[in-house]
């Protein structure tokens, strides 16, 4: 079998890997899931999406009072969850979550942290990318990998064995994932590791959403072909997104719940948004769109290269100096060819949000009018089918495919996407 590998959003701790062998007794390759996705054969890593992983936090506030918040406890027995777990939007309890979820960017040495006396992390292990809250009643609206999970057990792979889940902490933005100790470094040892202990079988590569970005953003800009062509059999993209979208844009300039329950408070949760720089890495890239026009005031058109102007007129100081870091920077960008075999599939025909008519300049109020245009219902057509144009980029092959109506989040439990990942991480390469 594949290892099966697991990115959820954050960090994580790996189990070791044991190379287990397929029901005819052929062993299976390495597999590593990106975003949200498994594959037995070789080793197999699962990558979580945006607003995937489960955060959690520890405080100790006994030096000092709770910042602003004199009814927040002021310190942890253990660590909580933080996201996502709606019992932190029941009144009072609202401002003590912000104060922990929020982050503070330190430009000089590109890392994101809580306030002085929050740690927090990622649940470790496959069962935490299963889905987003834990609560039994919620699963059906935060569902990720469990069915998908279920699949590659049943096909011979063993949870946090040869299937591992890698969760990252979606909330920080790409610079920081090149620092010592970061993301990368961590990506590429668990690869290496998963290597040589399934007996130098290739790794299979399954991501979703966000996970997809940070997958190519290494294969381009952190390890070289050399080292490509040694460890990576596949990577299995769900839901990519490659030029950005126009939701995050629209989440964080204007106040509103992200798709998240009206409990949580609009308030709240842009508050935490505008200081999350892998948001804003997600803002409609400059270099793709043009002159398509994503928002627009009785004042004028705002295209991709005029999001600093909205930032500006919003009064955003803090997401525009992200902004500058992570998007304006061709290093960040996704769109490249990552040269390895790619199987890019995704939702399509699904009205999509993607462009926002306001009556003044401020931004602050719901747009007067909202267009949709195809896609799967988060990520727009034009983002996600970036990867086509990497069949004439490349000399590896891409398999591209598009589901009609299949949306966003909806792939994960699509029975033909599921059957697929089981039969390339079954199949001997």
């Amino acid at each position: 079998m594949k290892p099966l590998w697991a990115l959820a959003a954050a960090c994580c701790i790996f189990a070791p890997l044991v190379a287990n062998k397929r029901p005819d007794g052929g062993q299976l390759k390495p597999v590593i899931l990106v975003t949200c996705k498994i594959r037995p054969v070789n080793k197999l890593k699962l990558v979580s999406a945006l607003a995937v992983a489960q955060i959690y936090a520890k405080w100790n506030f006994t030096s000092a009072p709770f910042p602003e918040h004199w009814y927040c406890f002021k310190e942890s027995c253990c660590w909580h969850q933080v996201w996502m777990n709606l019992d932190w939007f029941a009144p009072f309890q609202k401002s003590c979550w912000l104060s922990l979820v929020k982050l503070y960017r330190n430009s000089s040495s590109h890392t994101y942290n809580s306030i002085e006396g929050v740690t927090t992390g990622v649940g470790n292990g496959t069962e935490n990318i299963r889905f987003v809250d834990k609560d039994p009643l919620l699963h059906n609206d935060t569902y990720v990998y469990d069915q998908i999970i279920d699949a590659l057990v049943a096909a011979g792979y063993t949870e946090n064995d040869n299937l591992i889940a890698f969760p990252f902490d979606w909330r920080i933005g790409p610079d920081a994932y090149f620092n010592p100790g970061g993301y990368f470094e961590l990506f590429q040892s668990t690869i290496e590791s998963a290597f040589v202990r399934s007996g130098s079988k290739k790794i299979l590569i399954v991501g979703e959403s966000m996970g997809n970005a940070l997958t190519n953003l290494f294969l381009n800009q952190f390890v070289d072909q050399p080292w490509k062509d040694k460890y990576i059999d596949a990577w299995i993209s769900m839901s990519g997104i490659y030029a950005g979208a126009g939701i995050p844009l629209y989440s964080t300039v204007t106040l509103n719940t992200y798709s998240l329950p009206s409990i949580v408070g609009k308030e709240t949760i842009t508050s935490a948004l505008r200081t999350f720089g892998g948001i804003v890495w997600l803002f409609p890239d400059p270099g793709y769109w043009g002159d398509y026009v994503f928002m627009s005031t009785p004042a004028g058109n705002y295209t991709a290269k005029d999001v600093p102007s909205v930032l500006q007129k919003a009064n955003l100081t803090v997401s525009l100096e992200m902004y500058n870091a992570v998007v304006a920077p061709e290093r960040y960008s996704v769109r490249a060819a990552p040269n390895v075999t790619v199987y890019c599939w995704h939702g399509t025909d699904v009205p999509t949000r993607n462009y926002f008519e306001y009556d003044n300049d401020s931004f602050q109020n719901d747009p007067t009018t909202v267009y949709n245009v195809s896609g799967d219902g988060s990520v727009p057509l034009g983002s996600l089918e970036v990867c086509k144009n990497w069949t004439a980029a490349q000399s590896y092959p891409v398999y591209y495919k598009s589901l009609p109506n299949v949306t966003h989040q909806g792939i994960l439990h699509e029975a033909t996407v599921i059957d697929d990942i089981v039969a390339l991480a079954t199949t001997q390469t």
